[in-house]
């Protein structure tokens, strides 16, 4: 007996090893797979790649990150950077949706970006095609002055005067309750003026109050070409505006508390002719949409987490053509094939 010892001593202490080893190797494959857990904790700057014997794996991913502190590098993002192809079926499905419209005459460009939340698998159509976002730019305005309240307690508490100003603003298909000129209101209703009703008075009011520099930081952030707050002729992407929603949902740019809050408000919004109206009734929504032009010269886009049991999604859907009525109508139709392909 005493002779087998060491030998028992001996082959414990390769197994530690062998587990120690396994251990490592389960790490870096939960990462190149896209597990959920590095896609609900990440930001971006440094580009990483990963190999794997999986076809439908991602081969690489981006990882975007703070960089602005000495000792930590805080996570933002981690995009995987070739779309999955389990989405083969859906995106030919779209496809042929989106020229039937086309063929209409009444939809000119339809670009669309979809992600599962669980999994960070992805696909566009035309995703890298720019648009004027229109009302959708509400929500980085709404991200700003929630990290304002992050660094600086008590800023949703304070009341800015509105008064209307002399030149009018552009004019909305789809409008909610306003503010009134004459009064004053906290922050934290302006927001909610300004997502649940889409009220452009309460926008005007806090883009007024905000300081540019930092609402460009918020873009530069998250590697999004900034937006000068007075600029009408800004563009994005669709796939670029996703992640606006993505860093909410993950709760990697603001406390979780603030995240909470800003999904809640885009949970209210009061409209729903667009990607929600074709879901079915209790599945919640936090979305928003935009619409900017007029006549024959519209772009529509909206952009939403749908938190389908067990398996959320982030949808984009980005649209210019010369009715908006077909617009909205197309943007149904893909949030219903999209939701039906993910329930499945």
């Amino acid at each position: 007996m005493k002779k087998r010892a060491p030998t028992e001593k001996i082959s414990n202490s390769r197994g530690k090893y062998l587990l120690f080893y396994i251990g490592i190797l389960l790490v870096i494959s939960g990462l190149t797979i896209g597990a959920h857990i590095y896609i609900s904790r990440s930001h971006t700057s440094p580009s990483t790649s990963a190999s794997t014997d999986n076809s439908d794996c991602p081969s690489a991913f981006t990882v975007v990150r703070e960089n602005d502190k000495e000792l930590i590098n805080r996570l933002y993002l981690v995009e995987i950077e070739t779309e999955s192809s389990k989405y083969t079926e859906l995106k030919l499905e779209l496809c042929k949706r989106i020229l039937q419209y086309k063929d209409k005459g009444t939809v000119e460009t339809a670009s669309v970006y979809c992600r599962n939340l669980n999994d960070g698998s992805w696909m566009g159509i035309d995703g890298e095609r720019c648009y004027l976002p229109g009302s959708l730019m509400k929500v980085p305005i709404m991200i700003y002055y929630l990290k304002k309240e992050q660094e600086h307690k008590g800023t949703l508490k304070k009341e800015l005067l509105y008064e209307k100003p002399k030149q009018s603003f552009p004019s909305q298909v789809f409008k909610g309750d306003s503010i009134l000129s004459g009064k004053k209101y906290q922050i934290v209703d302006l927001l909610r003026y300004m997502i649940v009703e889409s009220d452009n008075n309460a926008t005007h009011l806090l883009s007024e109050n905000l300081e540019n520099g930092s609402f460009n930081k918020l873009f530069t952030d998250l590697e999004i070409p900034p937006d000068n707050i007075n600029d009408v002729n800004y563009q994005i992407n669709a796939k670029e505006y996703s992640k606006f929603m993505l860093v909410l949902y993950n709760a990697t740019y603001l406390y979780r508390n603030l995240s909470e809050q800003a999904l809640e408000l885009l949970a209210k919004s009061k409209f729903h002719d667009g990607i929600s109206k074709t879901l079915p009734p209790g599945i919640i929504v936090a979305h928003k949409f935009g619409e900017c032009g007029r006549d024959k010269d519209m772009t529509f886009s909206e952009s939403g987490i749908i938190y389908l049991k067990n398996s959320p999604y982030l949808l984009t859907i980005m649209t210019k053509g010369s009715m908006i009525k077909d617009q909205t109508d197309l943007v149904s139709e893909i949030s219903a094939d999209v939701f039906h392909f993910m329930s499945n």
